[in-house]
C-alpha cells in the first residue's frame, strides 16, 4: 500500500509540474502524453529512489515522452518544468517544518495538493500578467456563428472573466444584446432579455423548442450578489482565424462598459488559445 501512494504521488506532482509547463509555455501537447510520462516517471522515482543518476535520467525521459510530438519547443518545455520543479520544491522546503511530528503519508499527501495548489494559483497569476500587459493587443475581430447564422464581432480578452457553465465547465462569454438582436430568433431574444431570475419558474417562460441550446449560469454581480443567467451554446465562433472551444454567451446590456470599442468580452482561457506558439 506504501509503494502505491508513493507512486501515485509521485505522479500527480510530476503531472502538475508538466502541465504547467504546457499551459505556461502554449505548447498545447495532449493531456494523455502527460498522464503517462508522470506515471512512469513516477514509478521509475519510487523504484529507484537510492540512485541520484536515475532521478535525472527520469526527469529527462519523462520530458522526452510529454512532449516528444513537440520536438521543437523541447527545451522551452525543459526550462518551464524545471521552473515549476524549484518553485514546487521552494514551497515544500518552506512549509516542511510544520509536519516534522506527522506521518509519513499524511505528508506525503498534503504535499502533493499544496504543490498542486501552488502552481494552479501560479498559472491563473501569469495568465493574468500575461493578459493585463498586452492590453489593446487583445482586441480581435471574430466570425461567430449563432442559430445557423453568422455575425462578425469585435471582441476583448478580459482577464476578470473567469465565469463557467457549472455542469460542462465549459467557457462562457459576454456579448452586448444589441449586436445579437439580428441573429437569435425573435421569439427567444425578446424571452431571454425580459427574463429574470425566479427560482420557482426556472426557464418555463422561454420558447421550449430552443432550451436544449440554453444553459442557467451562476454570475456574481457588481455588488456581489449571486443570480442566474441565462446562456446560449453558440454553433461555431472562429477568432482570428482559430476556432474556440465550445462554449456560452451572456447577453448583456452593458456595451458601453466594454473596453476599446468592443462589443463582447471573451472568458480568460480564449487567450491561451489565440496567444499560442504550438507547432503541430
Amino acid at each position: 500500500m506504501y509503494a502505491e501512494v508513493m507512486i501515485a504521488t509521485n505522479t500527480f506532482f510530476n503531472y502538475t509540474v508538466l502541465a504547467f509547463a504546457n499551459r505556461i509555455g502554449w505548447i498545447e501537447n495532449k493531456k494523455r502524453y502527460l498522464f503517462l510520462s508522470a506515471l512512469i516517471a513516477g514509478t521509475i522515482t519510487v523504484a529507484f529512489s537510492n540512485h541520484i543518476f536515475t532521478i535525472f535520467m527520469t526527469f529527462f525521459l519523462m520530458i522526452g515522452i510529454a512532449f516528444w510530438k513537440k520536438r521543437s519547443q523541447m527545451l522551452k518545455a525543459i526550462s518551464l518544468t524545471l521552473l515549476a520543479t524549484l518553485f514546487a520544491g521552494g514551497l515544500l522546503t518552506a512549509i516542511s517544518p510544520m509536519y516534522s511530528k506527522s506521518g509519513t503519508l499524511f505528508m506525503l499527501v498534503n504535499f502533493a495538493l499544496i504543490v498542486i495548489g501552488g502552481l494552479y494559483l501560479l498559472t491563473k497569476n501569469v495568465l493574468r500578467i500575461h493578459i493585463d500587459q498586452s492590453d489593446r493587443g487583445l482586441v480581435f475581430q471574430s466570425n461567430l456563428t449563432l442559430f445557423g447564422k453568422m455575425k462578425e464581432l469585435r471582441l476583448f480578452i478580459d482577464s476578470g472573466n473567469v465565469c463557467k457553465e457549472p455542469i460542462s465547465n465549459d467557457p462562457v462569454h459576454f456579448i452586448a444584446a444589441e449586436v445579437l438582436q439580428d441573429v437569435i430568433p425573435k421569439a427567444l431574444f425578446e424571452a431571454v432579455t425580459k427574463w429574470e431570475f425566479d427560482k420557482n419558474k426556472g426557464m418555463d417562460e422561454i420558447p421550449s423548442e430552443f432550451t436544449s441550446k440554453l444553459r442557467l449560469i451562476p454570475i456574481a454581480t457588481v455588488q456581489q450578489e449571486k443570480t442566474w443567467v441565462i446562456g446560449l451554446k453558440y454553433d461555431d465562433w472562429v477568432v482570428q482565424g482559430q476556432a474556440l472551444p465550445k462554449g456560452y454567451i451572456v447577453m448583456t446590456k452593458l456595451r458601453e462598459k466594454f473596453p476599446h470599442g468592443a462589443e463582447g468580452i471573451l472568458h480568460s482561457s480564449a487567450y491561451y488559445h489565440l496567444k499560442k506558439r504550438s507547432v503541430t
